[in-house]
């Protein structure tokens, strides 16, 4: 068999230094884990930053790779992304796997979200800016999301996304983030037809429980793992353990390797 290849994305608002640890962590395959369109190096799209859009960017990373075969592993938004590639694009893929994934824009959190982004959405570019990625906006936002103990972990991840957010495009974190509720997760999840592991944490507020364990409801071939005391920053706060979960995966479903393209 050849080697395998996994490809990693990240969440809103991040870049791949949030996945990198647990990419590190994943022996005997090989791991792209590319900055979104929006975030860290790379430029925004030109058309406007949907999960559909998004799912389309990486069938062309694939294609620019050269992978016939790969499995697909998000983040968070970057799970709400493989999640819509799967279904649309899902052809290539040996495996999915999902941590924390976004899939019900309801209840107070996701109106609230809604309101706020909305809110930036509307602001002049300077104005917007600062409503979303000041340092105070950004010590808000990780403070609710953020659970680990570790002091030092959560400095690197507080300080991280303060360069994270001054970098990003606040249009592709403001589109993305509103196109979750114009996206039909129920019936997307049904189209997926590969062997995907869906991962979450008893403390992740926006990626509950419930939430994805009907979603993995809705995936034919799917298993579902709840991380006790994990948030929703769970690859980032235990990369170890992400990594774990994922190996293990890896190893369960059949594999076709990466056929390089001719």
């Amino acid at each position: 068999m050849d080697q395998v290849t996994v490809l990693l994305l990240h969440g809103l608002g991040g870049d791949h230094r949030g996945l990198r640890e647990l990419a590190d962590a994943l022996d005997g395959v090989d791991v792209v884990v590319p900055d979104l369109p929006g975030y860290g190096t790379s430029p925004p799209l030109t058309v406007p930053h949907t999960l559909e859009n998004y799912a389309a960017e990486i069938e062309r990373l694939r294609l620019s790779l050269g992978l016939d075969r790969f499995v697909l592993a998000g983040h968070s938004l970057g799970a709400s992304i493989s999640l819509v590639y799967a279904a649309k694009y899902g052809a290539a893929l040996d495996g999915l796997c999902l941590f924390n994934p976004v899939s019900e824009a309801t209840g107070p959190t996701a109106w609230l979200g809604k309101l706020y982004y909305r809110i930036g959405s509307w602001l002049p570019a300077p104005l917007a800016r600062i409503w979303l990625c000041s340092k105070p906006a950004v010590y808000l936002a990780d403070a609710f999301v953020i659970v680990t103990k570790d002091k030092a972990r959560r400095r690197w991840i507080l300080e991280m996304d303060y360069e994270n957010y001054r970098n990003a495009s606040v249009r592709a974190m403001t589109e993305a983030f509103l196109s979750y509720f114009d996206t039909g997760f129920a019936a997307l999840a049904a189209s997926v037809d590969v062997p995907t592991l869906v991962v979450t944490g008893t403390r992740d507020g926006i990626a509950p429980v419930d939430a994805v364990t009907t979603l993995r409801q809705r995936i034919p071939d799917s298993e579902l793992v709840i991380e006790p005391g994990a948030g929703h920053l769970f690859p980032a706060e235990d990369p170890t353990r992400a990594a774990e979960l994922l190996t293990a995966f890896l190893r369960r479903v059949p594999l076709s390797g990466n056929r390089m393209s001719s």
